[in-house]
């Protein structure tokens, strides 16, 4: 029996980070999508022949549907998700799942109370850049790393206005809020727990927007000081990822790929095997021993929706348990507070 699910919201991220990949999970069926628009109704019609497109979250919930996934705008996940739970929906909630810790703690409790479960959205765990730099780890061949620097910069100079670009506090509009997510969850994953948080944040372009380029300095209880980078004004992108040990390191200059196909208009499910594929795109790892050349693991969004299929349906474990997406949510709120005071935010 298929798990039937509906998105709520069909712009970038419904259409292009979420439709295909439930399209293509076997036992996943896309049936509802919510959206206002006429052109992203057609759009959705034309992605999913026979999906059910309804203008508001109330017909979605009325409708029988298994599995809400929250692709709307930023400010508006933590009420569409708390509105799913209540309905007794499990969820998939996109990042950023709340304005703040204390908020996506009140979204766990719900989920805990009503039984189902929240999983949040961090699909970057599955990157092709990201799975060849945990490779390169587990092989021990770097020792210690005492500094992981991590960066998504951009050459953006000229905004494209919209809530991602508001200054308005409840539409968590902003780097912080859109990459940022992806960078800490990551640092999190690879270097483990965080305890003192330092950042500098400006908003330097002629737009309304909260912050276009984030620095911020994560010490782990490991010993490992992670450097994040979010720009929208680097016009000579950093390397992807760079990781200094006291064995060698290793330099990941190029980003994981699958955005851009899908911004190109290919899809997982046409392509088949070999989707995520960086054909010719290699780590350097560097030792005493001389240079070697890693070769990218292929990038693997499409398992993020067969492990959600595999929680709900055979009980595997939740791909992204809500505990870690809340430690992110932490160290993303400790970079808004060392940027506003200007001081160093300790964590317990």
């Amino acid at each position: 029996m298929s798990v039937r699910v509906g998105i709520i919201g069909y712009g970038l991220a419904g259409r292009l980070f979420h439709a295909p990949f439930i399209t293509c999970t076997p036992g996943l069926e896309l049936t509802h999508v919510v959206t206002r628009s006429g052109e992203r109704a057609r759009e959705a019609a034309a992605d999913s022949p026979g999906v059910a497109v309804v203008p508001g979250v109330a017909e979605l919930l009325a409708a029988d549907v298994d599995l809400v996934v929250v692709a709307s705008p930023s400010g508006l996940h933590a009420g569409h998700a708390a509105a799913a739970l209540d309905a007794g929906r499990h969820v998939v909630l996109d990042k950023p799942p709340a304005a703040d810790a204390t908020q996506f703690e009140d979204l766990m409790a719900a989920a805990e109370r009503v039984g189902r479960h929240l999983i949040v959205f961090h699909n970057r765990r599955w990157d092709s850049d990201y799975r060849t730099l945990r490779t390169v780890l587990d092989g021990g061949t770097l020792g210690t790393v005492h500094r992981f620097e991590t960066s998504m910069e951009r050459w953006r100079p000229q905004g494209k206005g919209g809530w991602r670009e508001s200054a308005a506090p409840g539409d968590l509009g902003g780097l912080r809020y859109d990459l940022g997510p992806h960078l800490v969850d990551q640092a999190l994953q690879l270097f483990g727990p965080v305890n003192e948080v330092s950042a500098r944040v400006q908003s330097l372009r002629e737009v309304a927007s909260p912050d276009d380029d984030v620095l911020a300095v994560l010490a782990h209880d490991s010993g490992t000081t992670t450097v994040v980078s979010a720009s929208l004004l680097t016009a000579i992108p950093a390397p992807r990822y760079r990781l200094s040990g006291t064995l060698g390191a290793a330099l990941l200059q190029t980003a994981d790929g699958q955005e851009d196909r899908l911004r190109a208009g290919e899809r997982p499910a046409a392509h088949g095997v070999g989707w995520g594929a960086e054909p010719g795109i290699a780590a350097q790892v560097v030792t005493g021993s001389g240079r070697t050349d890693v070769a990218y693991l292929d990038g693997r969004w499409p398992d993020f929706y067969a492990a959600v299929l595999g929680c709900l349906d055979a009980g595997t474990p939740n791909p992204v348990p809500p505990a870690s997406a809340l430690a992110t949510m932490r160290v993303l709120d400790a970079i808004g507070e060392a940027a506003a005071t200007g001081g160093t935010v300790r964590l317990a």
